[in-house]
């Protein structure tokens, strides 16, 4: 017994859906998750960060005596925010990150109860880590080691 072609046509296009389908709703592959701290256009350093979150936050730089707005990163953005090169002044100081979700920009991040904060720490151990706000946590994620051009 041979299938209709009409049916088959019907057939071949219900499966290319189904197996399809679902591929468009994962997030693509296009990042890099072992991409360094990198230099800006000008030189200065720049610092990875992840948000998986669904709003957008804002990432902070604070130091024992000032606070840096690093930026706005966007819901489900990928992005390299640049450390301001006064902050790196005396870098033996212990920093920390904090992120604020969704609301204005604030002007003490340090004491904003919506703010999650890392543990203070030197900013070399700072930008050691590329960064993932994820559920409601701030997560480091490791650099990979690179020797003679390949990543580990």
């Amino acid at each position: 017994m041979t299938t209709p072609r009409t049916r088959t046509l019907v057939s071949i296009a219900v499966t290319l859906t189904l197996t399809l389908a679902p591929a468009a709703c994962f997030r693509g592959a296009s990042r890099h998750a072992g991409d360094p701290p990198a230099l800006t256009d000008r030189g200065s350093v720049a610092l990875r960060f992840d948000n998986d979150a669904r709003e957008y936050v804002h990432v902070y730089l604070i130091g024992a005596r000032r606070e840096w707005l690093l930026g706005r990163v966007e819901a489900g953005a990928v992005t390299r925010l640049r450390i301001p090169e006064e902050s790196l002044v005396g870098s033996s100081e212990f920093m920390q990150l904090a992120v604020v979700t969704g609301g204005r920009v604030t002007m003490r991040a340090a004491r904003d109860p919506r703010a999650m904060l890392t543990v203070a720490q030197p900013a070399s151990a700072i930008l050691s880590h590329q960064w993932k706000f994820v559920q409601g946590q701030l997560m480091p994620q490791r650099l990979p080691i690179v020797r003679d051009g390949a990543r580990d």
